[in-house]
């Protein structure tokens, strides 16, 4: 492949040859090494005759083409290996995700019970209140008779002259003490139970004769229903609440400028815009 001549160095010279004496003595011959220039021009002649060669072109061709099929053999089995645990991960997240999306179903489910028995709840405590009230604004005095005090509010200011002590199941001071307006005398509450449910009603149907006087007639709310109550009043779409036998109602605008009354259960009952 590689021609031999190029391969033959050149031939040694004896010391007598070199001085141009003859030589009488048989002393060896010496080699001398080759220069770069030597060395570079043998390189370069070998490099020639590869690029040349077509049988060395077959080889480095065939070659490359192996190591090229090898390493796309070893990346196509690094991709498959790569899209089975892409494929086990996506089984894995579609089976966690549906067990989330279970406990989502069984916790919406759980809370709707849960509410649903707080509404129960709630409708069950305000029942058990109906024949209630409580009295807000009227002075506290030392061994005072809350029975008699409840029966003279009837007679003196509400002009409900069949109203007795016999009506009055108990009477006394819960809560908070409460500030009338205009006044800084605080006094607690005075909670009633009513034996006859419409001697209650009495109260309540004539309670706006108290109007410009420190005393207050409120129905006898639970604390769910009071928040509700007082979120009605403060709802920037609604003219006025109130309750009527533990329900909350409200008088709210509409977008044509009248208004329509609004049972309240739940919070959500009040709207955040203009009906």
């Amino acid at each position: 492949m590689v021609n031999s001549s190029l391969t033959v160095m050149a031939k040694p010279r004896t010391r007598s040859q070199v001085h141009g004496e003859a030589s009488t003595d048989s002393e060896p011959a010496t080699l001398e090494p080759p220069s770069p220039r030597d060395m570079k021009e043998l390189v370069d002649s070998i490099v020639q005759e590869l690029t040349e060669s077509e049988k060395f072109k077959s080889i480095l061709s065939s070659c490359i083409d192996k190591a090229i099929s090898r390493k796309i053999t070893q990346l196509t089995q690094e991709v498959v290996k790569h899209e089975s645990r892409l494929f086990d991960l996506a089984k894995e997240m579609d089976s966690k995700t549906s067990q989330l999306l279970s406990l989502n179903d069984a916790f919406l489910h759980l809370q709707l019970e849960v509410n649903q028995y707080k509404n129960r709840t709630n409708e069950l405590d305000q029942f058990s209140r109906r024949d209630n009230l409580r009295i807000f604004g009227i002075r506290e005095r030392e061994n005072e008779d809350l029975r008699k005090t409840v029966v003279d509010l009837a007679k003196d200011k509400l002009e409900l002259e069949h109203v007795s002590a016999v009506d009055i199941d108990w009477a006394h001071r819960v809560g908070p003490k409460y500030s009338p307006s205009g006044t800084t005398t605080r006094q607690h509450s005075i909670l009633v139970k009513f034996k006859n449910h419409t001697v209650r009603d009495s109260y309540i149907k004539n309670r706006r004769k108290l109007k410009g006087t420190p005393t207050v007639i409120k129905e006898d709310l639970t604390r769910f229903n009071q928040q509700l109550l007082q979120q009605a009043r403060d709802n920037k779409f609604t003219e006025n609440a109130w309750s009527i036998d533990g329900k909350v109602f409200a008088l709210v605008k509409t977008t044509g400028g009248g208004s329509v009354v609004k049972r309240n259960t739940v919070t959500r009952d009040l709207p955040d815009l203009p009906l």
